[in-house]
C-alpha cells in the first residue's frame, strides 16, 4: 500500500492518470505512464516505483510479480481564494489538492493463465511468469551474495579486533 498526500492538482484530473495504471502489472503501468501526456504522470509512476520497491524490501516480491490492484485519488484540503469577477463582484475559488492511494498485489499466475480467453493471452501470461521467475532467481542470487559478503566482512572485522587486543597485551 502506497500513498502520496497533498498534491497540488485537481483530484478529477489526477484520477484520469491513475486509471491508466489500474489493473496493469507494475512494469506495464510504468511503461504506460512513461508515454502518458498528463502533467502528473511522472508523479504517479514515482509512487508505483516506490511502493514496488517497498514490497521488494519488506516481502521479497519482485516488481514483475506485482499488479496494480487499486489506484485512485481523493480530495485533499482546499485553499480558498478570492475570484474577482466583473461589475465589482467577487466569488470563491478553490485551489484543489488531492491524495493518491495505491495498492499493489501479487499476481496469481496460474489463475490468470486459466482465465485467459485466447491462446495469445495465455502465451502473454506465460511469458510474464517466465520473466517473474527469472527476476526472482536474480534477486535470490543477489541476496545470497550480499549475505556472504556481510559474513566475510564480519570475519575480517573480528580478526582485526583480535589482532588489536593481542598487540595491546
Amino acid at each position: 500500500i502506497g500513498n502520496e498526500k497533498n498534491i497540488r492538482h485537481s483530484p478529477w484530473r489526477m484520477n484520469l492518470v491513475c486509471q491508466f495504471a489500474h489493473g496493469l502489472t507494475v512494469p506495464e503501468a510504468l511503461k504506460q505512464l512513461l508515454f502518458c501526456q498528463k502533467v502528473k504522470a511522472p508523479l504517479v509512476a514515482k509512487v508505483i516505483r516506490r511502493t514496488a520497491n517497498l514490497a521488494d524490501i519488506r516481502d521479497g516480491v519482485q516488481p514483475s510479480q506485482l499488479e496494480v490492484a487499486e489506484c485512485f485519488t481523493t480530495h485533499g484540503t482546499h485553499l480558498k481564494r478570492l475570484k474577482i469577477m466583473g461589475r465589482g463582484r467577487a466569488g470563491k475559488k478553490l485551489r484543489r489538492f488531492s491524495h493518491i492511494r495505491l495498492v499493489l498485489r501479487e499476481i496469481d499466475f496460474p489463475t490468470k493463465i486459466l482465465e485467459a480467453k485466447s491462446i495469445n493471452q495465455k502465451r502473454k501470461w506465460l511469458e510474464r511468469l517466465a520473466i517473474a521467475r527469472e527476476d526472482y532467481e536474480k534477486a535470490r542470487v543477489e541476496k545470497e551474495e550480499l549475505a556472504e559478503l556481510e559474513r566475510l566482512a564480519a570475519e575480517v572485522a573480528e580478526k582485526q579486533r583480535k589482532e588489536k587486543e593481542a598487540a595491546k597485551e
